[in-house]
């Protein structure tokens, strides 16, 4: 059997009419139908959680998946997860298996095809205990700001625009008093950086972060030819070779209704390289992507690179078009070796653009 280099369908989206996975609604028609009660233990658990997030209980990589279960926004809200946080990420660890077990009940391991299987969702066992509902009134996951120190330390899904509000600070004042912490783009901000606001801005020493800094790119990284990066020089080819074997929009069993981006399909291995100029956001497993790096470019998009067998690039590194950042692969969701290309207005799934006019832009033609 020969490959297209498609992505398969998203490991949440099942194809049996009348469930509802991955915030696809059942077609009123169609009755919902009830799997046998059936309750897994929380070391079965943490099985399906390594295989669909690698263990990373609060991962949101912007894929329209949330959590350590992946879920969609639409499925953590129909089985009662919002009681807990509003997306499962911002839950704690009992409490997305709380709301698995309730999925579990009526739609049976099947929700999770791959990992369920794997992880042997199947055979059963102890109920995870339930937790409690936090208080209406209380916000899930989110920072208190320290008071005594007047410092604020960033969790994910902040904005400083989000953190202005919480501790009633301009967002640019605070930008402008922890410019040495945050670095050259006010957008760009890494849980876990300490913020400091109030009678402590300008007193507090940048602390030593475990971000990783931008780094100068590597002598060694493989410069892209004039041929490949364009007549202007300002852009590059994300791979060399290979055939498109999925367009941009084009119709498919994919979670969007069609494909995001566009794929080539090449063989693992194959140098990944920046197609123009920016700044690394994240680099590493991204769920249903597999292996992947996303770039913040110059222009305020945003470049995705999935299903590489290895993410070479570093969270906060400056790239240039044509440096190499990865390997392609077949890791993820993916049907064989290729390289899915996306682009986005915003860091986020659902937010793609055209990649083949956004190339383009930068002299770079498919």
């Amino acid at each position: 059997m020969s490959f297209s280099g498609r992505h398969a369908r998203r490991s949440r989206t099942r194809a049996l009419a009348g469930l509802v996975v991955a915030g696809i609604a059942a077609p009123a028609a169609v009755a919902l139908v009830a799997q046998p009660a059936a309750a897994a233990s929380a070391g079965t658990w943490d099985k399906v959680a390594q295989c669909e997030s690698t263990g990373n209980w609060s991962i949101n990589t912007g894929n329209g998946y949330y959590g350590g279960l992946q879920f969609s926004s639409s499925t953590w809200a129909e089985f009662g997860g919002r009681q807990y946080a509003p997306q499962a990420n911002q839950a704690t660890k009992a409490q997305q298996m709380a709301v698995a077990e309730k999925v579990l009940k009526v739609q049976g391991p099947g929700a999770w095809p791959s990992c369920g299987k794997a992880a042997g969702l199947q055979r059963g066992g102890p109920a995870p205990e339930t937790p409690a509902a936090p208080a209406r009134q209380s916000a899930p996951a989110a920072q208190t700001p320290s008071k005594s120190g007047n410092t604020y330390t960033v969790v994910s899904g902040d904005t400083l625009g989000r953190i202005g509000s919480k501790v009633g600070v301009d967002w640019q004042k605070l930008y402008s008093d922890n410019r040495s912490v945050i670095g050259g783009d006010p957008d760009v901000i890494m849980p876990g950086q300490r913020l400091a606001y109030g009678s402590a801005a300008g007193q507090q020493a940048a602390p030593k972060s475990t971000t990783p800094k931008p780094t100068a790119p590597k002598p060694t990284a493989p410069q892209a030819s004039k041929a490949e990066t364009g007549s202007n020089g300002k852009g590059a080819k994300p791979v060399s070779g290979g055939s498109i074997s999925a367009r941009y929009h084009q119709a498919g069993g994919w979670a969007a209704g069609h494909h995001t981006g566009i794929d080539f399909a090449v063989s693992t291995g194959t140098p990944v390289k920046a197609a123009a100029a920016g700044t690394v956001v994240s680099s590493g497993w991204q769920g249903s992507y597999g292996n992947a790096v996303v770039i913040k470019h110059d222009d305020g998009r945003y470049s995705l690179s999935a299903h590489l067998s290895k993410a070479g690039a570093s969270a906060g590194q400056r790239v240039s078009a044509g440096q190499q950042i990865g390997l392609s692969g077949n890791t993820g969701n993916s049907t064989g070796p290729h390289l899915h290309f996306e682009v986005r207005s915003s860091n986020s799934y659902g937010a793609d653009i055209n990649p083949v006019s956004w190339l383009a832009k930068y002299g770079v033609s498919l």
